[in-house]
């Protein structure tokens, strides 16, 4: 009984399996149809010369074209920031403050002997006027007037961090009440007039990097142009590679300092030449081809490739200014297939 009824339901189960391979068939083969009478759709441009450009590629960070970074002289806690980040200072300008007991800077020490010489000073600086005194006395106190304020000045270089240049706070780096160390970074200032990049080329590119060689910074879609403006003559040894620094004019306020952007160098430039992207290109057996639209249908030329970027290659022969070149499309396409250009290509 129970085999009776599981062969109907067998038979049943591959009809419907041989019913949906079949129609599967038929969709393929609908679909060539639709190509051989609408053409397969694809898009185009015209050939055009244009110039070919030979890039290399290195991410850097974008800094002021003047930059200087200020650094703790002391061991002690933040008193006080009296800027921000996007702050204009001028040279001089106190940016950070320690305490004024700080016994590494002996500044209270230094302040009440500059005031206790400074009164000397005026009154014997007014006897020698009168001729009161010898101007030998009068040198020996201004001596130790000078000394005094030289002591001074240099304990507020360690208790008071100030600006070493005119233009723009670009980072701070400690907080009220951290306490900082010796040699540690206090704050970046940047002269606002444009960026510079410092790029590591290595050994095997460093032949093709010239003085004054355009470079061109992309981040976040904005894009500066500038120049290589000094490579260094020896290599270095913890990373290998060769210094060189790159330079840009002008502010662009949509590029924030302190940014990692990619640094294009070009080091050729060929002008009036056949450019294809590398995708539209079709590699076989070590030759390239290209598709071509013909009268309403495809032709696979082969062409003669010469430099490339790894994106683009130069076409050197093969391809005229009267031709155009299939985009899009490329894998649906045979000798002679007839196509369709879709609007707006």
């Amino acid at each position: 009984m129970k085999k009776s009824i599981l062969y109907p339901i067998l038979a049943l189960s591959l009809i419907l399996l041989f019913s949906a391979c079949g129609k599967k068939k038929d969709d393929a083969k609908s679909m060539d149809q639709l190509h051989s009478e609408l053409g397969v759709p694809v898009r185009v441009i015209n050939a055009e010369k244009t110039t070919f450009e030979q890039l290399l590629r290195y991410n850097a960070v974008l800094g002021g074209s003047q930059e200087s970074t200020a650094q703790a002289m002391i061991s002690d806690i933040v008193t006080g920031i009296k800027a921000k980040v996007g702050d204009r200072v001028q040279a001089g300008d106190i940016i950070i403050s320690f305490p004024t007991n700080t016994p590494a800077a002996q500044y209270q020490q230094a302040n009440s002997a500059l005031q206790s010489i400074s009164d000397i000073h005026d009154r014997m600086q007014r006897l020698y006027e009168q001729k009161a005194i010898s101007q030998q006395d009068y040198e020996n106190v201004r001596t130790q007037y000078l000394v005094a304020k030289a002591n001074l000045e240099s304990s507020e270089q360690m208790i008071y961090a100030k600006a070493p240049i005119s233009g723009v706070i670009t980072d701070i780096m400690v907080s009220l009440s951290e306490r900082v160390y010796p040699g540690q970074d206090l704050f970046t200032i940047a002269v606002s007039s444009g960026y510079k990049a410092t790029v590591m080329i290595p050994e095997t590119e460093i032949n093709k990097v010239k003085r004054g060689s355009r470079v061109t910074a992309n981040w976040e879609g904005n894009s500066m142009q500038g120049r290589i403006s000094t490579i260094a003559l020896a290599m270095d040894t913890a990373s290998k590679a060769f210094r060189a620094e790159a330079e840009f004019s002008g502010k662009n306020p949509k590029v924030p300092y302190g940014v990692t952007a990619e640094i294009a160098v070009e080091v050729l430039r060929k002008p009036q030449v056949f450019v294809a992207q590398r995708h539209h290109l079709v590699k076989e057996n070590g030759d390239y081809y290209l598709w071509l639209a013909k009268d309403a249908k495809a032709t696979r030329v082969l062409v003669e490739v010469g430099l490339t970027n790894q994106l683009e290659y130069e076409i050197v022969s093969g391809l005229a200014e009267q031709d155009i070149i299939i985009t899009e499309g490329i894998k649906s396409l045979t000798e002679g297939a007839k196509i369709r250009i879709i609007e707006g290509s």
